[in-house]
């Protein structure tokens, strides 16, 4: 199955309804590469440039998430979920952030499906300061599904500064590994945070150290049976590819 965005852009500035509407111009879209239908459409109104996610269960089900534009040019992250590959549940909601932007950040989702089913979605989000004195910046959360309708509430990721493009991977013991980019105190790093879901109530993410500290970003991760392998850009000017093997934790 192959999954993507389709839009069309308007110049020109514009209110909040007139962001919403043309919006609304922008759908995912999904296809069968089997000779199927073509493009079908999971839903309108999506963020253009936020990347999408996308996740097959053990099951056979095909999951995704997105950006969503909802009324009043809110931001938040959607999911929808396919149980025979063909056709898409309506959109839910993953967490009333209530991100109001006129303009798209750039900052998707990442999912994950572990064998029991249970969907695993951690998204950028933006954070309103905590004071008068302090400002707003992005950080991550996470929240999980057992049904594909509801989510649980959303759980902080120990971000430090300004946190975008996350990525998840899922290991074998049902252990979650985190990773992301992050910018703070004008220093642009690689981050990352490891939590099992096989325990009894909140997931809880810790933190941990990948090596390499200053001009990285855009890490993806993959998981292998005892480690988690991690890649990124490294580098101003030239980059450079740079990959680290994170061994599981007993």
């Amino acid at each position: 199955m192959a999954m993507g965005a389709n839009h069309e852009h308007a110049m020109g500035a514009e209110n909040k309804t007139e962001a919403v509407a043309r919006a609304q111009r922008s759908k995912i879209l999904f296809a069968r590469l089997d000779g199927g239908a073509g493009a079908q459409p999971i839903a309108g109104g999506v963020c253009y440039c936020c990347k999408t996610a996308l996740a097959a269960g053990a099951n056979g089900g095909i999951y995704a998430a997105w950006r969503q534009v909802y009324a009043g040019n809110i931001r938040d992250i959607a999911f929808a979920r396919s149980t025979d590959g063909r056709t898409f549940a309506p959109p839910e909601r993953v967490s009333a952030d209530n991100w109001m932007l006129d303009g798209c950040p750039e900052n998707g989702p990442s999912l994950a499906v572990d064998a029991r089913d249970r969907i695993h979605v951690v998204w950028p989000t933006l954070l309103p300061a905590a004071d008068s004195t302090s400002e707003p910046t992005l950080a991550l959360f996470y929240a999980m599904s057992a049904d594909g309708r509801t989510f649980t509430p959303r759980a902080p990721i120990p971000t430090e500064g300004v946190a975008r493009h996350p990525q998840v991977a899922l290991g074998s013991r049902d252990e979650l590994f985190i990773v992301w980019d992050e910018q703070d105190g004008g220093m642009r790093r690689v981050a990352a945070a490891r939590a099992r879901t096989d325990r009894p109530g909140p997931v809880t993410f810790v933190r941990q150290p990948l090596g390499e500290t200053v001009s990285a970003g855009y890490p993806v991760v993959a998981s292998v049976a005892d480690a988690d392998v991690v890649a990124w850009t490294s580098g101003s000017g030239q980059s450079v590819l740079r990959v680290a093997r994170v061994v599981t934790t007993p």
